[in-house]
């Protein structure tokens, strides 16, 4: 089923490079080693590469609508004005987390004598720095280790802070242009989204894999017992109807892999407005061509049955 667009739950995947769910995100970076930590600030960067350049094409998309609604609909322009702010003000405050948490793992990785994380510390799977279960995570510690670990969890716990603000904010900013009867559309989340729907059909079409190969094995004695007998040519018919459907498959998931940058083109940016119930061709494409995909996968076995 086609997920519904320009919702709040879509925003949610920006932070799937860290966590599975919302509800699932910790207070604090979870820190075992050295290695966790850089693991932790490489996510971060990535993520803030990414929602940087969101947030220059959400600014060029905005600039039509406030100078519009500063006319129109000063209190709409207030709001909308007033979320712009909060989400360059969250970005910069997780831009300066990460900068603090990269000193201090530099520092760390310069003095490995100070001991902030434990020699046997990849071995306490469950165990992380600042876990409270952990009561030797500070003891028999320097008071400059203890320095660094507080650091590291208060930066971290900023992060996140910062991170849930501003996916909020953008749910806020959506909302706005809801009630105005437009989709605020952030295509690399849209994308996304639809990315792990069709990795779930994919995975359903490898399901095939066995059935296809069974039935080439009929084919192949058909056209060995008798290539211009009736029942070959319904295989061999059958067998160029499966390969059509094949390469339209193909043909989707490689759309699909490739709809970042198509969308963007159309769009002219990976940010837009647009009005409910208008929709980018991308989007009618993807619409019409995932119900053909689907439509396949349970045509497939009917026909192979039928053999």
């Amino acid at each position: 089923m086609i997920h519904k667009m320009n919702r709040v739950s879509v925003l949610i995947g920006t932070l799937f490079l860290f966590y599975s769910c919302s509800s699932q995100i910790p207070s604090s970076w979870v820190l075992r080693d050295i290695q966790s930590l850089d693991a932790k600030i490489m996510n971060t960067k990535d993520w803030l590469k990414a929602e940087m350049s969101n947030y220059k094409y959400l600014n060029r998309a905005m600039k039509k609508e406030l100078a519009y609604y500063r006319k129109k609909d000063f209190r709409a322009y207030q709001e909308i004005d007033k979320e712009i702010d909060l989400i360059a003000n969250y970005l910069d405050k997780v831009k300066l987390g990460v900068s603090k948490q990269i000193k201090l793992a530099t520092r760390i990785k310069k003095r490995p004598s100070l001991g902030v994380f434990d020699k046997n510390s990849s071995q306490k799977k469950k165990k992380g720095l600042f876990s409270k279960k952990n009561d030797n995570s500070t003891q028999n510690k320097s008071e400059k280790a203890i320095k660094i670990i507080k650091s590291l969890e208060k930066n971290s716990i900023q992060i996140l802070a910062n991170q849930s603000n501003y996916i909020t904010s953008i749910g806020r900013l959506i909302s706005i242009f809801r009630k105005k009867k437009h989709r605020l559309v952030f295509i690399r989340d849209q994308v996304r989204e639809w990315g792990q729907e069709v990795k779930g059909l994919a995975y359903e079409r490898q399901k095939l894999v066995p059935t296809l190969a069974n039935f080439n094995l009929i084919l192949s004695e058909a056209l060995f017992k008798s290539a211009e007998s009736e029942y070959a040519n319904n295989i061999v018919n059958l067998s160029r109807r499966l390969e059509r459907f094949n390469n339209q498959m193909d043909k989707f998931e490689s759309y699909v892999n490739n709809l970042e940058s198509i969308a963007g083109k159309q769009a002219k940016g990976l940010v837009y407005l647009i009005k409910e119930g208008e929709e980018k061709n991308y989007e009618k494409k993807y619409k019409k061509d995932l119900e053909n995909y689907q439509s396949i996968l349970k045509e497939i076995p009917k026909m192979i049955e039928s053999v």
